[in-house]
Order: structure tokens, then C-alpha cells, then sequence
């Protein structure tokens, strides 16, 4: 009785770790959406609006889901009390503290960080570039995150469930 009930909770755990290590290939993707809905956003608030960042970020993350409108609060509220002199500081400090709600790649982090240390540097054509360079830079990322969730869903959530079964035949 024991041994069969040690093989469950085995093929449970398994199966679950499978499960959630494949789901972090999704979430990836849905937050890089996010991110880049963010970003679109932002654009027309700064470039088109003439809004101040705090409230552009405030706006945006009234806008978006989590954990991009947390982020995007935290960092507003900083610049808006000034407690931050420059938004990349208050984007990092706030992004190290997020960072496990995030899922993501080195490449998307540096993206992100780029496109923030430029923001607020520059005119209105300026920053026009860094948006449209952003954009792109996420769109490539999207498409490499979706390609990659669509293998690597799937297969985690097998592999979890096979080693599950693997490991209970072996104790039988």
C-alpha cells in the first residue's frame, strides 16, 4: 500500500514539474506581448502626446496586465516623488526586484534595458527611432519566444510525465 502511494505522489510531482517548466516557455511569450503593447502605448503617450514620463508610465500601466502595470507603477511613482534622478535607475532597481514574475531571455532583458536607458535622452525624433528600434527588437523576440513555446511546451509536459512513469516502473 505504501509503495503504491509512493508512486503516485512520484508520477504527481513529476507530471507537475513538467507542467510548470513548460508553462514558463508560455508565460514568456504572453508577457513579451504585453511588453510590446506597453511600449506601443508608451509611444503615443510620449511621441504624440507630449506627456511627461511619470504619468505615461501611470497611463500605461492603467492600460496593461501584470506584471508589466506593477512595474510600470512602481517605476512612475518613483520618478514622480523623485527618489530616482533618471528613469533607467528607477526601471532597474524596480525590474531586479520583478524579475522572477518576467520569464525572460537575456536577449529580452537587454532589450528592455536599452530601450529604457535611451528614453527621455532625446527629441521627439529621437525618440521616435527608439520606439520604432524597440518595437522591432520585441516583434524578433515574440516570434522567437512563440516558436520556442510551441517545442518546448509540449515537451516538458511529456518529459515530466515520462520520467514520472519511468520512475514508478523502476520502484515496482
Amino acid at each position: 500500500m505504501f509503495k503504491i502511494m509512493l508512486i503516485i505522489v512520484i508520477l504527481i510531482f513529476c507530471t507537475s514539474v513538467g507542467y510548470i517548466y513548460g508553462e514558463s516557455f508560455r508565460k514568456r511569450y504572453v508577457i513579451l506581448k504585453e511588453s510590446y503593447k506597453c511600449i506601443t502605448i508608451l509611444q503615443n503617450e510620449v511621441v504624440f502626446n507630449n506627456t511627461p514620463l511619470p504619468e505615461a508610465f501611470m497611463d500605461v500601466a492603467s492600460k496593461t496586465k501584470e506584471p508589466m502595470n506593477v512595474l510600470l507603477n512602481r517605476v512612475s511613482e518613483k520618478l514622480s516623488k523623485g527618489t530616482e534622478c533618471d528613469v533607467y535607475s528607477a526601471f532597474k532597481s524596480e525590474f531586479t526586484s520583478l524579475e522572477n514574475d518576467f520569464f525572460f531571455a537575456r536577449e529580452d532583458k537587454s532589450v528592455l534595458e536599452d530601450f529604457v536607458r535611451s528614453l527621455g535622452e532625446s527629441g521627439v525624433y529621437g525618440q521616435e527611432k527608439i520606439f520604432k528600434l524597440s518595437l522591432e527588437n520585441l516583434k524578433i523576440n515574440i516570434e522567437e519566444a512563440y516558436e520556442l513555446g510551441k517545442k518546448n511546451t509540449k515537451l516538458y509536459r511529456y518529459l515530466g510525465i515520462c520520467i514520472g512513469v519511468m520512475i514508478s516502473i523502476l520502484l515496482l
